[in-house]
């Protein structure tokens, strides 16, 4: 392939990484906004939609896509295509396919978070099940408040989902799982990947220690239980699809909540208030207040570096904003490039 023909791909997929980061982070800026006294009422009265969400939005729709779009990033980011087309066209080729079942994969696991959650039960939904389940518990909710004398009840819990993954999401988490490790080899390296693997692996073991020795006369920390008597790996269902929706701990639950809901602004404020003269002028006021002791440039890297931390809360953010003016002056007083960036990147972690 020629280096033109090469050129126009890296761009081609420049600018589709700059589209979907675009919409991640108009979609995170709509989801933080502050709330403003009367604006979702007038967007549900003008869509004539009473439950139109307009910023925080639910969770439970917004944490699959969100995890569908980032990873969508990094298959562009990160595509082994694009890393071995170069070396023959059989590299390529499974690159390709690599890069193909990624994609795949994250939807499917996106899909069956949809699927298994019990606040959506998108199936039941589309079928009409989940409307029908919901009235009857809602209608036998209510005759047993009628004949306690309790208070007539509006709503229900939600009920369980009917038409979900079975037995098969233990294929969809398992292959999606080790799909994911692989990318994290090319993104984060093989060291992390082996750590991962390793808690995989002895989870496994010992889940069939479990299940062939049973729990007694071993030490526990060599047994996984899954459920009570008689043992069967089915049990597991439960335990995985925990694993997947959980609001607090699962797979597309605590973490993307918080990336979404304190992460993301302290980044994209912390973008802007560097790319502006705002963190220009707290590097002027860090040399300014340590412009007399040995090492200047060191020691402005580090408040400069603290003061920013208090506004962007993102170590990325705090060395691309203060670190393009801090490296380059504590080269010039004669430390080395590796003491300058490390100086900076300490600074920046707080």
């Amino acid at each position: 392939m020629s280096e033109t023909a090469k050129n126009g791909q890296t761009l081609v997929t420049d600018r589709v990484i700059a589209f979907l980061t675009f919409g991640f982070v108009i979609i995170g800026m709509v989801h933080t906004l502050p709330t403003l006294p009367g604006l979702d009422q007038w967007a549900r009265e003008i869509t004539n939609y009473p439950a139109l969400a307009i910023r925080r939005f639910p969770f439970e729709y917004l944490n699959p896509f969100v995890f569908a779009l980032m990873m969508t990033i990094v298959v562009f980011k990160h595509s082994f295509y694009l890393a071995f087309k170069a070396n023959s066209k059989l590299s390529g080729g499974l690159g390709l396919t690599f890069d193909i079942v990624f994609i795949i994969m994250v939807y499917m696991v996106a899909w069956t978070y949809l699927m298994e959650i019990e606040a959506v039960c998108i199936i039941d939904r589309i079928t009409g099940e989940r409307a029908e389940l919901i009235a009857k518990a809602l209608l036998a909710e209510k005759e047993y408040a009628e004949s306690m004398g309790l208070p007539i009840p509006t709503t229900v819990d939600d009920p369980s989902c009917i038409n979900n993954t079975g037995t098969w999401l233990f294929a969809i988490v398992g292959v999606g799982v080790l799909v994911f490790l692989g990318y994290n080899i090319k993104v984060w390296g093989l060291p992390l990947v082996l750590v991962s693997l390793s808690v995989a692996i002895y989870t496994i073991v010992t889940v069939f220690i479990w299940y062939f020795h049973g729990p007694d006369d071993i030490s526990k920390y060599w047994v996984t239980k899954l459920g009570g008597e008689p043992r069967q790996l089915t049990d597991g269902v439960a335990n995985m699809r925990d694993i997947l929706t959980n609001s607090s701990a699962g797979l597309l639950g605590r973490f993307i909540s918080i990336t979404m809901d304190i992460i993301f602004p302290y980044v994209i404020l912390g973008s802007l208030f560097g790319a502006s003269a705002g963190g220009r002028s707290l590097i002027k006021l860090a040399f300014l207040m340590t412009r007399k002791l040995r090492g200047g440039p060191a020691h402005a890297a580090i408040c400069s570096s603290a003061m920013f931390g208090t506004i962007s809360g993102g170590p990325v953010v705090n060395v691309l904003s203060t670190g393009v003016l801090t490296i380059p002056m504590i080269i010039k007083r004669g430390f080395g490039r590796a003491f300058a960036g490390g100086v900076e990147s300490a600074a920046s972690s707080g």
